[in-house]
């Protein structure tokens, strides 16, 4: 539908949400997005960031993927699947 009404897709399709910025959550962001401190924590360590002062901007893709932008610049991280449990 928003290939043929190309205003209405600005309506329709999400755009990327910042839900972090120079280490600092933006509580607003994550509440309107219904994710808690916990969840955004856990998307890091997937991408093997532990400390959240690491981190330049964390933000919430319109896919549904967590894209993170370290401080240092350094090579992004792939997220790191689950190990297999015991």
């Amino acid at each position: 539908m928003s290939y043929r009404l190309p205003r209405l897709a600005r309506v329709l399709k999400s755009r990327p949400r910042v839900l972090a910025r120079a280490g600092e959550l933006d509580r607003h962001a994550l509440h309107r997005e219904f994710m808690t401190r916990e969840e955004v924590m856990s998307q890091l360590r997937l991408h093997g960031i532990t400390d959240l002062a690491d981190v330049e901007q964390v933000v919430l893709e319109p896919n549904g993927m967590i894209s993170v932008v370290r401080r240092d610049h350094g090579e992004p991280d792939e997220p790191h699947p689950p190990a297999d449990l015991p």
